[in-house]
This record gives structure tokens, sequence and C-alpha cells, in this order.
């Protein structure tokens, strides 16, 4: 319905009647009814069923773009550049690496393909600690 059918009640009326009075026929009343009319119940059963296949599908496109959109809004957050500076960022990950053999041996893992820890996933770590409110923003401990 465009905008102004919506705001009619005469019409919105009308179509609650004739709804009303559809739900009132029997099955048998319905199928006399759409046959009298020369249409086939089963081409309208089939037709109602695309049509609602066809929203749950809309409705299922519109929330995976929400869900990308979400997730790429999640990305290009994480992906922000630390205000820490590099050297302090490389002795808080130090920090927790001493408290955690599997950030250690993920960072010495790096060091051993003769290449450091990049940048990125310093920060891509430092954002997984801010996230699981183990440090704040200035890479700070945070005390539970």
């Amino acid at each position: 319905m465009s905008g102004a059918e919506e705001n009619d009640p005469a019409l919105n009326q009308l179509i609650d009647e004739a709804v009303e009075d559809l739900m009132k026929l029997s099955d048998a009343e319905l199928m006399a009814e759409l046959a009298a009319e020369g249409a086939d119940p089963e081409a309208e059963a089939q037709s109602a069923r695309n049509a609602i296949a066809a929203g749950v599908a809309r409705a299922g496109r519109t929330r995976l773009v929400a869900a990308r959109t979400a997730v790429d809004r999640d990305r290009t957050a994480r992906a922000v550049r630390s205000p820490v500076p590099i050297a302090m960022r490389a002795s808080i990950l130090e920090r927790f690496a001493n408290d955690d053999p599997k950030l250690k041996s993920r960072l010495t893992m790096a060091a051993r393909n003769g290449e450091g820890i990049t940048e990125q996933e310093m920060d891509s770590i430092l954002a997984d600690l801010r996230e699981l409110g183990v440090i704040d923003d200035e890479g700070n401990p945070i005390e539970r």
C-alpha cells in the first residue's frame, strides 16, 4: 500500500471485513469460491509460498548486510592505530608475554622466522587485551 492508502480508514475497514469474511469460510467453501473465479488453488497456494519465501529471503539478506556492516565497522575500529608509542606497546606486550606462555610463544614464533612482530600484529594483540578488559586505552592494567 502507498502512504495515502495506509491512512484511509474506509479502505482499512473494507480490507479488515474482507479478511474476516475469508477467515469464516470453510476450506471447501474457499476452494469452491476460487474455482468459481477460475483460479487454480494449487497455483494460488504456490504463489503465496513463493511470496513468503521471497520475503524471508529479503529479510535474511537485510540481516546479512547489517551483520557484515557491523563486522566491517568492528574491523575498522580495531585497525585504528593505537596512540601509544611503539616502544611502550612493545613493553606492554612483553609484560603480558612473561605471564602468558601462549602469547610468549606467538611473539617468539614471529621472531624465529627472522622477523620481529609487526606493528599490525602488535596492535591486534593490544586491541584484544583492551576488548577483554585487561588493559585501558593507554595500556595500563585494569585491576579486577
